[in-house]
């Protein structure tokens, strides 16, 4: 594969990329951002090379049973036979090895060229003569034990920067996006030491230079720490490689003698660190006083989420309440098909959809129950609530967060909720554009940024909000509504009664809830200072350059 056409490319290293709904790549937000951004990149001619991980697909299906219990479905996505096409050099598949302990392990590549200068390439062990735990690496993101967890990081970081090495492409900056992708400075340090002849410091120094990371959480669980030795084992075969003690690549990640922390190493080995939202960045300037942070504020791909006719700037409000409701339609459409239960989509609509945390308070809004039913109930004047989420591998307590929503659902607020399992692209896109009400309620100061609300902005949808990540960058008055985080039951209950509901059904002759539809006006004009556009432009400004 030749790569001309792509000048001094920006290296985006990421552990997941959200490319395709069916393409199991992705876990979340993180993998949405990464595939909104490479996205953006060739919509809007940056060259950008984006690396991640193929992984298998394993338990990428959510699926609710008869109980009401969560179970997971492999994904039956076909790498070999998809839209994915594997790397060739000069009419040979590209394949390269990486040392370990014992023996070499075999690296493939895919790729998916975005547009001429944007292209995503995803590396493979899963191969027939690799060793067994190498080759179940791949199964899914986030899950196995602390070693394999090391060794993905070891070939999307290490990996990463080898294949590109092969491929004859010096990226002017390699971004790493979150902590996984930071043993890909062994490789770079290596490249620097073998062409311009420098010893291990100059070089180590030389690769920092070219480092940029950004965080996207502080909250603990986002930012994995791992035994030193652990590390140490894994690492020896780089460091021989390099001529130096395995403690002189691994050192800046060092908590103490026993922990290693790739958050601490990420940022000690980056000539610039930047943050997801404003107040994440003073939060981070906070937590890590001793570097300098950059706040650069996430955004979404609009042609990816936002339905084009929303971009009308003169849309009537005929017309725009027309499309609404032809969109709620769609959505309720494919709760049925998830689902089997359907409801009325002239109700008002309020979802709530995002992983699920302890953290995000996905039942916050269940407090008082008999009150909310009362709320939501009441005769002409109907709310239709939906939940969606999948846990996270890492994270037993989902799970039950899960059940005991579904159970509610079931139970007391029957036929007025439902859960609409395997949240991912597509049912995002109907949730983001035939919803109503965004609803996000996390405890305040932990939600580093948070885009499914940019989403729904871009599609008139109304942020019933708690303020947090980007949500304190807007004045929401006359848009949408906050929601005191110290009392977000109530608040939200008082809110629904006196504002949101009122204002959705009050109609005027022609059956137009004006109030409503200038609120949806405002809030797709919003959208457009929250788009991976800006983002990439604030990245090349500010990270790149």
């Amino acid at each position: 594969m030749k790569l001309s056409s792509i000048k001094n490319p920006v290296a985006y290293l990421c552990s997941e990329f959200a490319i395709d709904n069916d393409l199991p790549t992705y876990a979340g937000g993180l993998g949405i951002l990464a595939g909104d951004l490479i996205n953006a990149a060739g919509t809007n001619h940056f060259p950008m090379i984006g690396i991640g991980l193929l992984y298998g697909g394993k338990q990428f299906i959510q699926q609710i049973n008869h109980e009401g219990k969560e179970r997971r479905k492999d994904s039956e996505f076909d790498h070999d036979t998809s839209f994915l096409r594997q790397t060739t050099v000069n009419g040979k598949l590209l394949k390269f090895t990486l040392p370990t302990p014992s023996k070499e392990v075999i690296v493939k590549a895919y790729h998916l060229r975005l547009s001429d200068t944007a292209i995503q390439f995803f590396l493979s062990t899963d191969l027939d003569d690799n060793p067994s735990e190498w080759v179940h690496d791949m199964d899914a993101l986030y899950q196995g034990d602390e070693a394999s967890q090391i060794r993905q990081e070891i070939i999307l970081g290490v990996g990463g920067a080898c294949l590109l090495r092969i491929l004859n492409v010096t990226p002017r900056k390699y971004h790493f996006n979150e902590g996984r992708p930071i043993f890909a400075i062994w490789e770079i340090t290596k490249g620097f030491m073998q062409d311009e002849d420098l010893s291990f410091s100059k070089a180590w120094e030389k690769a920092k230079e070219k480092i940029v990371y950004t965080n996207h959480t502080l909250v603990e669980a986002g930012n994995p720490t791992y035994s030193a030795d652990a590390v140490r084992f894994w690492g020896k075969p780089f460091a021989t490689e390099l001529g130096v003690e395995v403690d002189e690549i691994i050192k800046p990640g060092l908590v103490g003698k026993d922990k290693f922390s790739i958050t601490h190493f990420a940022l000690n080995i980056s000539n610039k660190r930047s943050a997801v939202s404003q107040v994440h960045g003073e939060y981070a300037r906070k937590k890590y006083p001793e570097y300098n942070w950059t706040a650069i504020t996430n955004g979404v791909y609009l042609p990816r989420w936002q339905d084009s006719d929303f971009r009308d700037p003169n849309i009537s409000n005929e017309e725009l309440w027309a499309l609404h409701q032809k969109k709620k339609e769609e959505l309720m459409e494919t709760v049925v098909d998830r689902t089997g239960f359907g409801y009325d989509p002239k109700r008002l609509v309020i979802s709530w959809a995002r992983r699920l945390a302890e953290y995000k308070q996905p039942k916050a809004i269940f407090k008082d129950i008999k009150r909310l039913k009362n709320i939501i109930a009441k005769p002409s004047k109907e709310v239709q609530i939906l939940f969606a989420g999948n846990s996270h591998s890492a994270d037993p307590n989902a799970k039950y967060l899960i059940e005991d929503i579904i159970k509610l659902f079931g139970t007391e607020l029957n036929g007025y909720a439902i859960f609409v399992p395997n949240y991912n692209i597509s049912l995002a896109n109907h949730l983001t554009s035939g919803s109503d009400v965004w609803l996000n309620t996390p405890k305040g100061n932990l939600e580093a940024c948070g885009t499914s609300g940019m989403k729904a902005i871009s599609n008139g949808v109304l942020n019933c909000t708690v303020l947090d990540g980007w949500t304190y960058e807007v004045d929401w008055k006359g848009i949408g509504w906050n929601i005191d985080p110290e009392n977000v039951a109530e608040d939200f209950y008082d809110l629904l009664e006196n504002e949101i509901i009122p204002q959705y059904y009050e109609r005027n002759e022609a059956g137009l809830p004006l109030k409503w539809i200038e609120r949806m006006k405002r809030s797709i004009e919003l959208s457009s200072n929250f788009s991976a556009k800006k983002m990439l432009e604030n990245y090349d400004k500010f990270l790149y350059s």
